[in-house]
């Protein structure tokens, strides 16, 4: 016991002369302010700035298409809390969304210059075949939503990769109906 007790106290001794003080205040040496350190909630809370006028080469602003419009849900099996997929007519969850135009631009997401050239809250997206794709400028693989029904809700049936026919998820439009089924394995979904 005194073995620990001794340790123990090296150890804090040693936090507090090298400055490691467990507090969650500073105090300013030129001032009796207090300054406390952000909360988790306030540094998540940071959402990036929407720019419908930002220019990107090969690419121009673009609609989404109003049946997909609105806040859908989607249930996470290990939490009880649904996640929102917000789609408005110029944004896709909060990044502006553009098509591409010049067939003839190569995207390459190992270049440096175009990584800095295409950097911001972005992306693209296509509609066809009553499937609507999107992805960053720089992805090499699509997130592929199609409109459907699932036991009556109203959903938006999700895949990614390269089988836009294999269901990885849904989203609802109720938020109760994401709950109730976040368990289910929609990859049984035909």
């Amino acid at each position: 016991m005194k073995k620990l007790f001794f340790t123990s106290t090296i150890l804090l001794t040693g936090l507090f002369l090298s400055g490691c003080a467990p507090t969650h205040h500073q105090v300013s040496k030129t001032s009796t302010k207090i300054e406390k350190h952000p909360s988790k909630k306030q540094s998540q809370n940071i959402t990036p700035k929407i720019d419908l006028h930002k220019k990107y080469k090969g690419f121009k602003l673009t609609t989404i298409p109003e049946q997909y419009r609105g806040t859908w849900y989607r249930g996470d099996p290990y939490s009880k809390k649904a996640t929102k997929l917000v789609i408005t007519t110029h944004t896709f969850n909060g990044s502006v969304t553009y098509q591409k135009i010049d067939h003839n631009l190569k995207l390459d997401h190992n270049s440096e210059k175009q990584n800095k050239e295409y950097a911001g809250n972005a992306v693209m997206i296509t509609t066809d075949n009553n499937f609507l794709k999107e992805r960053g400028f720089l992805d090499t693989v699509d997130m592929v939503y199609k409109l459907g029904k699932f036991k009556g809700e109203d959903c938006l049936l999700m895949s990614y990769g390269t089988n836009p026919k294999a269901i990885n998820g849904v989203a609802f439009k109720d938020k109760q109906a994401a709950l109730k089924y976040r368990k289910y394995d929609f990859s049984k979904i035909k």
